[in-house]
């Protein structure tokens, strides 16, 4: 299903997808994962002030964790000179300070009735400051709360004080697999923040890099493999190689390939459905990893690519260009 990033050229007879198929298709980032949910919980306490927290938000009443697609790791190449087990070991004597941001740039296309061709930009962009704590006797959960996140969308930023101090947990297994993410919004923000928080962490944790549970070294090289069902269900082979190491500080260098598992595309709050036509995803970045953290503390990945939609065998294609970026800094 390989795809070029120029649009075809227009076709005439066939009928257009209707105005509000294109609308909803044009929210929706090519290799995202949508939720198609509400965040997590209303809640908004604050993690621990202290330099772990002392509780999880596992078992928080009323608490709809986001599940993480797990990640099945394959070690390509071990590597050369010294190997060892790059075991993660939180440090629960202070908190990480991190920044996340997300970046989704896409223009959906359709021939217009004028023969010319019908171009729709949107951009997704949110920028939020955390501050995280290993829980203090449960280094498999991280309990965060967020700063008031910022964005360039104009409309969204007044939406964004009111979530500013919302708390969230991350649960991983071994190697940094993150299993799941729980969000705790503010009771008084409101649903555009509420949607536009829980887009920005659940694709950065879908991006996220685990690591090997066996002895690797300098060069070592392994494969993650996730399948994620969304609008689409993908398979997403994310390729890293060690490319340096100091103490605890690891260097990775990422490279991503998708692929869609099947030709459906769900049109999210609809049962109709889409064909995919054809479909292409990739990207690369370096991710800094330090083992006393859980989240990255350095590093950006960046996807790009396209998917062609069509209603029909008769339908005039729904082409979607898409750049996504994950930030930590």
């Amino acid at each position: 299903m390989s795809l070029s990033s120029h649009a075809p050229a227009a076709r005439p007879g066939p009928s257009p997808l209707p105005r509000r198929v294109i609308a909803c298709l044009s929210a929706i980032p090519i290799g995202a994962v949508l939720a198609l949910t509400g965040c997590s919980s209303d809640g908004g306490d604050s993690a621990d002030a202290g330099p772990c927290a002392a509780t999880s938000s596992v078992d928080t009443a009323g608490l709809r964790p986001i599940p993480i697609p797990p990640a099945e790791v394959t070690v390509l190449d071990p590597g050369a000179g010294y190997r060892e087990v790059p075991t993660p070991r939180p440090d629960t004597g202070s908190p990480q300070e991190v920044t996340l941001t997300t970046d989704s740039q896409e223009s959906s296309i359709t021939p217009a009735a004028d023969g010319e061709q019908s171009v729709q930009s949107t951009q997704e962009k949110l920028t939020t400051a955390v501050t995280a704590r290993v829980v203090c006797d449960d280094p498999s959960n991280l309990e965060f709360t967020i700063g008031t996140p910022t964005t360039p969308d104009e409309a969204l930023t007044p939406e964004l004080d009111a979530i500013g101090g919302s708390a969230g947990g991350i649960t991983v297994a071994d190697g940094l697999n993150v299993r799941s993410l729980r969000l705790m919004p503010k009771q008084e923000s409101g649903s555009p923040a509420r949607s536009a928080l829980e887009q920005s962490f659940s694709g950065a944790l879908d991006q996220s890099v685990p690591l090997p549970t066996e002895p690797v070294g300098v060069g070592a090289r392994w494969q993650s493999v996730r399948t994620i069902s969304a609008a689409a269900t993908i398979k997403r082979t994310t390729t890293v190689t060690l490319a340096e190491r100091t103490g605890d500080i690891l260097q990775l260098d990422v490279a991503v390939d998708e692929t869609p598992v099947d030709s459906v595309f769900r049109i999210p709050g609809s049962a109709q459905t889409l064909t995919i036509a054809r479909y292409s995803m990739a990207g690369s970045g370096r991710i800094t990893v330090d083992l006393k953290r859980i989240l990255p503390v350095g590093g950006s990945l960046t996807t790009k690519g396209a998917r062609e939609l069509v209603g029909d065998e008769h339908g005039v294609p729904l082409l979607q260009q898409n750049q996504y970026t994950v930030t930590w800094e």
